[in-house]
């Protein structure tokens, strides 16, 4: 295999139509992703990455392509500790004085790219790194509004910083998304704004090149804060205020059905409104901390009147239960059972008759006299 970037970086000629460059631009985006995301990419990587894609290149081509990447200065690499530029490459390269003087560093760097370059087996310790080309003064600027947004961001060096934008970034994006989930379960506020901040991170973290990601957030910087200042507001409610929210639904759909009696106090009244209103708002941030007082005004009004609808549906249901059984005994009376059989057929309708008078709640009692009128039915088919 014939690689010219590992033996002597001499020129190469190439056509320079179209597929080559599209070739070469999918080459940069695959590096600039992969170190995106994991910090890091090594040269074997790359190649065996697209010597294994459906379009797949040769290994001999994929090293090409990174060969005129490298020349171009849009590639560094770092052997054995050592940053390899191909400027450097070149120096030594045209100037063969210095190979024959004593600098003993010259000519190792030079054996040392011509034996990892040569040699498949050691294309894992080559590592490809992206040259810092962005202006210290914007990295600088870049910094504090990282700082600004995220508090520590790390050096103010290109590929780091680059690094490490992304990392916060990706951190706020999946804080969104499990907000994004919360929301979809229920009437739930926020849902606008998680959806924008979601498009607005996934169209920067679609952007891998280190140079073009710290422009762009360095210049969307009126828009990041405001993004930011909505996510703050948007985490202190899904982690902090979320609970207070469901004891909201909860609690008006408890109120609901006796809105009417409910109302007739003028405070009650109120209070009821402002719950309603608090629940339709699409930002209720800001009026959350008045729920609690809110529920406990409504509750003192209303667990009175449930109580009173608890004890008339008890008192119902045991009379309705009461009449089955009594027919019931007439009929064990009129056939003379034993005492086994009369257990065996009453113990069913008196347990429920129990669990009503246990019942807090109103749905507990329908249910459980619905029970008990499937066990008088199956006792009269039993007695038959």
């Amino acid at each position: 295999m014939n690689k010219k970037i590992n033996a002597d970086f001499s020129q190469q000629t190439f056509d320079f139509d179209q597929s080559r460059e599209q070739e070469l631009k999918k080459v940069l985006t695959f590096i600039d992703s992969v170190i995106a995301d994991n910090d890091r990419v090594m040269l074997d990587q790359v190649v065996n990455h697209f010597f294994t894609q459906p379009d797949k290149l040769s290994k001999t081509r994929a090293m090409n392509l990174i060969d005129n990447l490298f020349k171009d200065d849009k590639i560094h690499f770092i052997i054995d500790g050592k940053k390899i530029l191909s400027e450097n490459i070149n120096v030594l390269l045209s100037e063969p004085a210095r190979l024959q003087s004593d600098c003993i560093q010259t000519r190792e760097t030079l054996s040392i790219v011509k034996t990892h370059f040569s040699e498949p087996a050691r294309w894992k310790y080559v590592e490809i790194i992206k040259p810092e080309v962005v202006k210290e003064s914007v990295l600088l600027r870049a910094q504090e509004l990282g700082k600004k947004l995220f508090k520590d961001i790390g050096p103010v060096c290109q590929n780091s910083l680059c690094r490490n934008l992304r990392r916060h970034l990706r951190i706020w994006r999946g804080e969104l998304e499990e907000f994004q989930r919360v929301a979809g379960t229920g009437d739930y506020p926020g849902t606008n704004e998680i959806r924008k901040g979601l498009d607005f991170l996934n169209k920067l973290l679609s952007v891998y090149d280190p140079h073009q990601l710290i422009e762009t957030f360095f210049n969307n910087e009126d828009r990041f804060c405001d993004a930011y200042s909505h996510f703050v507001i948007l985490e202190n409610f899904y982690k902090n205020q979320i609970h207070i929210w469901d004891a909201l639904i909860k609690a008006v759909d408890i109120f609901k059905p006796n809105r009417m009696l409910l109302e007739k106090d003028p405070d009650v009244k109120k209070a009821l409104e402002t719950l309603c209103e608090i629940l339709k708002n699409p930002k209720p941030y800001s009026m959350i901390i008045k729920v609690s007082s809110l529920i406990s005004t409504v509750k003192a009004a209303n667990d009175p009147v449930v109580e009173e609808q608890i004890a008339f549906a008890k008192a119902l249901a045991i009379e309705r239960i009461e009449k089955k059984i009594d027919k019931v005994v007439k009929v064990l009376d009129k056939k003379n059972t034993n005492s086994e059989t009369r257990n065996k057929v009453l113990f069913p309708l008196q347990t429920s008759k129990k669990r009503i008078n246990m019942a807090s709640t109103i749905q507990n009692i329908t249910d459980y006299l619905n029970e008990a009128i499937d066990q008088f039915d199956d006792a009269l088919e039993m007695l038959g």
